[in-house]
């Protein structure tokens, strides 16, 4: 990303507000300088990637809406290119920090703008789906969890979490990928089509990824909160098989945890991988279609996927050179 320098003559007490004199989907704001002597201001601002949202986008499948964060490579207006896509949960998490659930961002944006600077050839689009915040166990999961009473019980405010995660499949394979293909400059079969998600989102990004072989060729799921569901993830794994060739990538670190009052939860999330990892051998899929990386001290947050995302993305595109 490139950085500007503009002075303006602006108030100081318009600081408050200066969203004002900037689009926020175009410029993040990372430093204010008042100059000395002056009431001129000095803004330096990150011309930021192309990021267009769209708001109240209807889930038929699950009668709700949702807004989508939709990340288009440096160059997608000034060329006929078409481009692979990688749809990724929890949106809110990927590109601003003023968006996020925790403080905390993958940076996806920025990422893949330095690595458009080094290898304009694997440019991509990302679509990111906002999770349902009280909705997001539900639909994150095609099964109830009774497990997670115990891992979560704050899971449990919303009653007992999961079981909409089928709809949820259905939404981005019925709905959102006809429409992204339908409207933006995509490469639309399943060799370039990939989905990513962490924790939750891992978990379900892996299962529409097994059931939808012939959408998806690419996977992507980072400290994937399996506990939620083993068993039936593993017999999903098993019921699907392998049907067609994939790149699937999986991680964990080693001091994961959702509950600092479970002492063995970081090897519960190990384990857990591993066993998605024996099962998805057991069906067939090779070594060279699988990525398995154990993050020595690695824990559950963003700014760790953030480290590794760019190990998963030039993995799992590595066939589409």
């Amino acid at each position: 990303m490139r950085n500007y320098k503009l002075s303006l003559n602006i108030d100081i007490l318009d600081f408050i507000d200066l969203s004002l004199y900037f689009n926020d989907n175009f410029y993040d704001i990372i430093e204010i300088n008042e100059l000395l002597f002056s009431r001129k201001v000095e803004l330096i601002v990150m011309k930021s990637s192309n990021i267009k949202i769209i708001n109240h986008f209807h889930m038929p499948q699950l009668n709700r809406t949702r807004t989508l964060r939709i990340y288009l490579p440096p160059e997608y207006d000034e060329t006929d290119r078409r481009y692979p896509v990688l749809y990724m949960q929890d949106a809110q998490n990927l590109f601003s920090i003023k968006d996020s659930a925790f403080g905390q961002i993958w940076n996806v944006a920025e990422i893949l703008d330095k690595n458009h600077e080094i290898s304009p050839e694997k440019d991509c689009i990302i679509v990111g789906i906002d999770n349902g915040e009280l909705y997001r166990y539900s639909e994150y999961s095609p099964w109830k969890s009774e497990i997670v009473g115990y891992y979560l019980p704050q899971a449990l405010s919303t009653g007992m979490p999961g079981g909409e995660g089928f709809q949820y499949i259905d939404f981005i394979v019925k709905t959102l990928k006809p429409y992204i293909d339908l409207n933006f400059k995509t490469l639309s079969d399943r060799e370039h089509t990939g989905i990513c998600g962490s924790s939750m989102g891992g978990l379900i990004s892996l299962c529409a990824g097994i059931t939808h072989q012939d959408i998806f060729s690419k996977i992507g799921a980072f400290s994937s909160a399996f506990y939620f569901a083993e068993d039936e993830v593993i017999k999903l794994i098993k019921k699907n098989g392998k049907n067609q060739s994939m790149s699937i990538y999986l991680d964990v670190g080693t001091q994961e945890t959702s509950n600092h009052a479970i002492s063995n939860f970081p090897e519960v999330y190990v384990n857990c991988s591993k066993n998605i990892l024996h099962a998805l051998q057991e069906v067939g899929f090779q070594d060279s279609e699988l990525k398995f990386v154990i993050d020595k001290g690695g824990i559950h947050n963003e700014t760790d996927w953030e480290k590794r995302f760019p190990i998963m993305f030039q993995w799992i595109f590595k066939k589409t050179d």
